[in-house]
C-alpha cells in the first residue's frame, strides 16, 4: 500500500501535534489555579451556612423546639486531572490493496474536584454547659477589644450590672425603673468609650477585672456612681478629667444580705449564657398571629408605656421576617415550617447584632466538645 492510496493526508503532522498536546496538558499545574477559586468559594459557603444555622435556631426558639448546631469539622479536596489523544478510522481491503475510508484525530482532557466535608453535632454535657453557662467577662472583654460598641455589647450579653436589671418580659414596675436606669449607664457607657475613657485593664484566673474611667467633671462621676451604687476613690488628672477605678467580679448565684448602703469600688456584673441570648432574640421572630395565639409560638410581651420611647432589647435587637414566597434581597435567609424566614439586607440593626451573636457563638465552640463518630460528607462532582 502506497501513502498515496490513503484519502487522509499527512497524518504524521498531526500525530506529534496529538503528542505535544497531551505532554503540555500532563505537565501543566492546575493546583494554585484551583486554590485561587476554591478557597473563596468554601469560605463563602461556610460563612454562610454558619448564618444560615444561627437563624434557624432563632426561630426554632421562637417555636418551643429544641436547638441544634453541627459544626463544621473539617473541609479537604483532591483534584484529579485526564488527557488524551487519540486517532480513529475505518479500513477496508480492495482487492490486494488496504484503504482507509476515514481517520478522525481525538482530543480530550478532563478535570475533577472531590471534596469532603465533615460535620461535629454540639452535644453532650460538656456541650450543655457551655451553652448555658453564663459567658465569661474575658470574652465579654475580647469583643470590647473587637470594636463592638459597649452600649449594644450590655443589651445583648448583660444580664445585671449592680443594682441594674436589663430587660425581662413581663417586666414589673419597679424592675422597669432599675432597666430605665441600665439604658442609661449603657448611654453614658457607649458616650465614653467614644471618647476613649473607659479601658478595661483585664481578669484573673477567677475572672475578676478591673475597669478605668475617665471622667469629663464631677458630674457624669456622680451620675455613674449612683446608677452603680459604689463610690469609689477619685484620682483628679492633669487634663482636668476625674479618673476613677472599678473592680469587676462576676455574680453567678444569687447573693443575700448585702449592705446596699456601704460604697466600695467594687461593681458586680452577671452575664448571660448563650441559650438566654438566644431566647431573647427570639422574642422578636416575626410568625403568624393566629400560631401564637393558638400557642404554637411563643407570644411577645407587650412593653409598659414608660418603655415604649426608649431603646433596648424591648424594641428588638434583631428583626426576622417571614415570608411565603423566598425574598429576594436577603442578609440571610431559611425556609422553615413551609415558608421563609430572614433579615433583610437593608437592616443594618439586626445584621449588627446578628453579628455580635455569631461572633459570640465562634468564641464559645472553642471549647465545644463534640460528638463522634463525625458525619463524613463525600461529594461527587
Amino acid at each position: 500500500m502506497n501513502r498515496r492510496d490513503l484519502p487522509w493526508k499527512c497524518p504524521e503532522k498531526i500525530i506529534p501535534g496529538l503528542i505535544l498536546f497531551c505532554a503540555v496538558l500532563t505537565g501543566c499545574s492546575l493546583g494554585p489555579r484551583a486554590l485561587k477559586g476554591n478557597r473563596l468559594d468554601y469560605n463563602v459557603s461556610v460563612q454562610r451556612s454558619n448564618n444560615e444555622e444561627l437563624l434557624i435556631n432563632l426561630v426554632r426558639a421562637k417555636y418551643y423546639e429544641q436547638l441544634f448546631f453541627l459544626q463544621v469539622g473539617s473541609i479537604s479536596s483532591s483534584f484529579s486531572y485526564t488527557a488524551n489523544a487519540g486517532l480513529t478510522g475505518t479500513l477496508f481491503h480492495k482487492g490486494s490493496d488496504l484503504w482507509a475510508d476515514t481517520m478522525n484525530p481525538s482530543l480530550g482532557a478532563g478535570y475533577g474536584e472531590r471534596p469532603t466535608i465533615t460535620y461535629s453535632p454540639i452535644q453532650g454535657e460538656e456541650a450543655l454547659k457551655q451553652l448555658m453557662e453564663e459567658i465569661t467577662l474575658d470574652r465579654f472583654l475580647i469583643l470590647i477589644r473587637m470594636g463592638l460598641g459597649i452600649e449594644a455589647l450590655m443589651w445583648t450579653f448583660v444580664d445585671t450590672i449592680g443594682e441594674l436589671h436589663n430587660y425581662e418580659p413581663g417586666i414589673a414596675t419597679g424592675e422597669a425603673e432599675l432597666y430605665g436606669k441600665f439604658l442609661d449607664l449603657a448611654e453614658i457607657f457607649g458616650r465614653m468609650q467614644a471618647r476613649g475613657d473607659i479601658e478595661f485593664v483585664g481578669f484573673d484566673k477567677e475572672g475578676k477585672g478591673t475597669m478605668q474611667l475617665r471622667y469629663t467633671g464631677t458630674d457624669e462621676a456622680d451620675k455613674v456612681e449612683e446608677l452603680l451604687g459604689i463610690g469609689p476613690e477619685r484620682i483628679n488628672a492633669p487634663d482636668g478629667k476625674i479618673i476613677s477605678v472599678i473592680k469587676l467580679t462576676p455574680v453567678r448565684d444569687l447573693t443575700f444580705g448585702l449592705d446596699k448602703t456601704a460604697r466600695n469600688d467594687t461593681m458586680t456584673i452577671k452575664l448571660k449564657s448563650c441559650f438566654g441570648i438566644l431566647q431573647d432574640l427570639a422574642r422578636n421572630v416575626e410568625v403568624p398571629e393566629e400560631e401564637m395565639e393558638r400557642g404554637i409560638a411563643r407570644k411577645t410581651a407587650s412593653s409598659s408605656d414608660n418603655l415604649v420611647h426608649r431603646e433596648g432589647l424591648h424594641r428588638g435587637l434583631v428583626r426576622i421576617r417571614y415570608s411565603e414566597t423566598r425574598p429576594k434581597e436577603a442578609y440571610v435567609s431559611v425556609f422553615y415550617r413551609g415558608r421563609w424566614y430572614y433579615i433583610p439586607d437593608d437592616d443594618a440593626k439586626s445584621k449588627v447584632f446578628f453579628l455580635l451573636v455569631g461572633t459570640l457563638f465562634s468564641l464559645q465552640s472553642g471549647e465545644l466538645h463534640t460528638a463522634k463518630p463525625l458525619l463524613t460528607l463525600p461529594v461527587s462532582p
